[in-house]
């Protein structure tokens, strides 16, 4: 008679209660806040890299480009009026994904050989500057200075 009993107890308890379903959902509440804007961060970082190995790309293939025609070729700030339709002058703009954009100072200019001058860019993301840039040797390596693409202001 007793484990008539408790069987009948334990079939009148199936399921979880009211209080234990709401502290579940307060815990998936809690990690999701924590969660998301490290996650949100962590894109906007990638995206950035991305950009950054999208513009070293563009301006290796101008390097190679440069080597290989023997014709020296600038590559300016996208504000800068000096670009001519035909590029025949050897100006030349890097184009990046909207709405990113750079600023660059003074104008890289890529030797015949192959060989760099030093110039700084910053990658801009709609107002915001998001990487600061600058190569120093000849090889047309940029080296990231600063990254803010997780913080803001």
């Amino acid at each position: 008679m007793l484990t008539s009993h408790l069987i009948s107890d334990d079939h009148r308890r199936s399921g979880f209660s009211l209080i234990e379903i709401l502290v579940v959902l307060a815990i998936f509440a809690l990690s999701t806040a924590i969660i998301i804007p490290n996650t949100s961060r962590m894109m906007d970082q990638a995206t950035a890299h991305a950009v950054f190995f999208d513009f070293q790309k563009q301006i290796s293939d101008l390097r190679r480009e440069a080597n290989r025609t023997g014709i020296q070729i600038r590559v300016t700030d996208p504000s800068s009026s000096v670009l001519n339709d035909d590029n025949e002058s050897g100006t030349r703009q890097v184009v990046l994904k909207t709405p990113w954009t750079y600023t660059m100072a003074p104008p890289l200019d890529v030797e015949a050989g192959g060989h760099c001058s030093a110039s700084s860019v910053n990658l801009v993301k709609g107002e915001r500057v998001v990487m600061m840039l600058r190569t120093d040797s000849g090889d047309c390596r940029f080296i990231n200075l600063q990254t803010r693409a997780a913080r803001r202001p």
